[in-house]
């Protein structure tokens, strides 16, 4: 998902791309969770809870884009950021 960070850039702007490239790991670990989370349920367009999303990315050690810790906020926002919220 994250190789094309150039085009990326060329298309919304340094601001996105730059966003993207931190938040890289906790987008991945989404995308994971969610994946795991659809196959478990059987429902292509659900999406487990904040909380629970958050509560894996800190079980993996995650910190939040900007450092900190990771909050259901971080992950609502990170879940925009993918365009999925």
């Amino acid at each position: 998902m994250m190789d094309g960070i150039g085009d990326l850039e060329l298309r919304h702007g340094a601001r996105r791309a730059s966003a993207y490239a931190r938040a890289e790991p906790m987008i991945r670990c989404l995308e994971a969770a969610i994946h795991r989370h659809r196959v478990a349920t059987g429902r292509v367009d659900d999406l487990p809870a904040l909380r629970a999303l958050a509560a894996v990315c800190r079980d993996h050690g995650l910190v939040a884009p900007r450092g900190g810790a990771i909050t259901a906020d971080t992950v609502r926002r990170t879940l925009r950021l993918m365009g999925l919220r």
